[in-house]
């Protein structure tokens, strides 16, 4: 027996029909659809593979890096330590040109007559213990540090008559330096 060719939905009475077009539109739209879909699949996974690589040399470029500073750690510290003694070094300098500068002051102030016992000083106060041979000398010295540009607040105390010099005079004086 032949066979016969059996078909119960009617090709020109069913596309013709509202959801006959439907379906013709949403079997082709659809095949579109997933060839789209699957194309933009595709290009993600392939797109994972840019990124794992970009990712892994990111990875490599940071641990280089990492080496690299770790490297000029140590130079870095010892860098900022001699900084720091340099700048350590500039501040001593600067006090102690300031300590010359008010010794020199103070050694042209003494008049002769006038010996220096001790001298103390610190950024600020000038401590002077000494023994003058007259009046007069511890006059001219006293006058001589108050009339200084360099020293403020002169004040003297503990003036005692010296034993051991004839007329000898022995003083405390104490002044601010400018």
């Amino acid at each position: 027996m032949p066979e016969k060719d059996i078909n119960l939905l009617s090709k020109e009475e069913f596309e013709n029909k509202p959801i006959g077009k439907f379906l013709s539109w949403a079997l082709t739209a659809g095949k579109w659809i997933t060839i789209i879909v699957e194309l933009m699949i595709i290009g993600a996974f392939l797109f994972r593979f840019k990124l794992d690589n970009d990712l892994g040399n990111l990875n490599q470029s940071i641990r280089e890096k990492q080496a690299i500073i770790e490297n000029d750690s140590a130079f870095e510290k010892d860098f900022r330590q001699v900084q720091q003694r340099i700048i350590t070094i500039q501040k001593l300098e600067k006090d102690q040109t300031k300590i010359l500068e008010t010794l020199s002051s103070i050694s042209n102030t003494i008049p002769s007559g006038v010996i220096l016992i001790n001298l103390s000083m610190d950024k600020k106060i000038c401590n002077l213990k000494g023994s003058a041979l007259s009046e007069s000398a511890l006059g001219y010295l006293i006058n001589n540090i108050s009339s200084s540009p360099k020293f403020t607040n002169t004040t003297i105390g503990n003036v005692t008559k010296d034993i051991e010099l004839d007329n000898g005079i022995n003083f405390n004086l104490t002044t601010e330096i400018k």
